[in-house]
């Protein structure tokens, strides 16, 4: 692994660090600014959905932190971040989260998936797109791509 791939590693990993940050804080407008760069297209198993402003970005996590803090929620813990370079500025990433809940002693046992891709902006990398993981699953690049 090159300087430059250990350079992106981390600051792909901080990325998602802030992201787990700014989630157990509420702070929603930093998910849609800081991690984000819209528009967001969203790939679930049905359909795909675009999020075209940091708005629509704060609305959604805030409609979706309010159901979850309803349902118990305390916080999110960063389990591990896996990434494959794909070139140009550009990578596919997963991130592994625990999730906690006041009412269930099992919550945080279980490990959770988001993935995204990525792109490389002179400020940094930010999430271009998110694809829902209906199951958990390590992210494992082909041969010949970079894996962090």
């Amino acid at each position: 692994m090159t300087s430059h791939d250990q350079d992106d590693s981390r600051q792909i990993e901080a990325l998602f660090q802030r992201y787990i940050r700014a989630w157990n804080a509420r702070d929603f407008n930093c998910i849609a600014h800081e991690v984000y760069r819209t528009p967001v297209p969203v790939f679930d198993t049905e359909a795909t959905n675009t999020l075209e402003t940091p708005e629509a970005i704060v609305n959604l996590l805030s409609g979706l932190r309010g159901e979850l803090d309803g349902a118990g929620f305390t916080h999110s813990e960063l389990v591990d971040v896996s990434h494959c370079n794909l070139g140009g500025g550009l990578a596919f990433a997963s991130f592994h989260y625990r999730r906690f809940n006041s009412r269930d002693p099992d919550a945080g046992k279980e490990v959770l998936s988001s993935a995204y891709i990525l792109r490389r902006y002179a400020d940094g990398w930010r999430c271009v797109a998110h694809v829902v993981q209906p199951q958990v699953s390590r992210l494992r690049c082909v041969p010949g791509s970079t894996t962090a």
